[in-house]
């Protein structure tokens, strides 16, 4: 007796089976043309940046007989969004660009910091510059407190610095002034940018020195 199909139901498709050649070449296909995933390793393009410091021969000499004076510097503050690793360009009034290859080799604050404080040094000879915090029972002669607003390069390829600060010390009242200043660079280069931004730290120091020794009577 045969069995019989019911009525209305598609005959029962019959197995196939696919030959090794094309599987391969549908597998090679599926993965790009490659028969596994490249496991070379991405190269890092990461740069990395410091502050340049005063040049070696910006010292003068000492007054002789002068009593050695000290300045302490701090706090110095920056805005959150400068305080990361990565530079930060001033595209508008509005915005800014974080890139994505170009960073601090050290935590900015520090680093502009101890710049700063290296400047200073440079330009007060023979006095000593202490960084914040000092000890409260030797408070410096002199105290330059600094809140940058802006540090940062600009769409021109140049360096942008902005701070407010006030040095106080002795029996006069605070010295308190803004430095403003920026440094042009070619356009497209961020170690071009991070000099322009280091000559504008250089600025700031002359102001501060300048401030110290009215305010000790140097």
């Amino acid at each position: 007796m045969r069995n019989r199909r019911s009525p209305g139901l598609p005959p029962t498709p019959r197995a196939r089976s696919i030959p090794a050649a094309a599987l391969s070449a549908a597998l090679i296909a599926a993965t790009g043309g490659a028969g596994c995933p490249s496991l070379d390793p991405v190269p890092d393009r990461t740069r990395w940046y410091t502050l340049p410091g005063p040049e070696a021969a910006a010292p003068a000499r000492p007054d002789a007989g002068a009593r050695p004076a000290t300045l302490g510097l701090g706090p110095v503050t920056l805005p959150p969004y400068l305080d990361r690793p990565e530079l930060v360009r001033r595209v508008s009034a509005e915005r800014i660009a974080v890139s994505g290859q170009d960073r601090w080799a050290s935590p900015l604050p520090e680093q502009l910091r101890r710049t700063l404080a290296e400047q200073l040094r440079a330009r007060l000879p023979g006095w000593t510059v202490l960084e914040w915090p000092w000890p409260t029972l030797a408070p410096p002669d002199a105290a330059a407190q600094v809140d940058v607003l802006r540090f940062e390069a600009d769409a021109g390829g140049g360096g942008t610095l902005e701070a407010r600060w006030t040095v106080r010390g002795g029996t006069g009242a605070p010295v308190a002034g803004a430095t403003r200043i920026s440094e042009s660079a070619a356009p497209g280069d961020a170690s071009a940018s991070v000099a322009a931004l280091g000559r504008a730290v250089e600025a700031l120091a002359r102001d501060l020195a300048d401030a110290a020794r009215r305010q000790a009577g140097r």
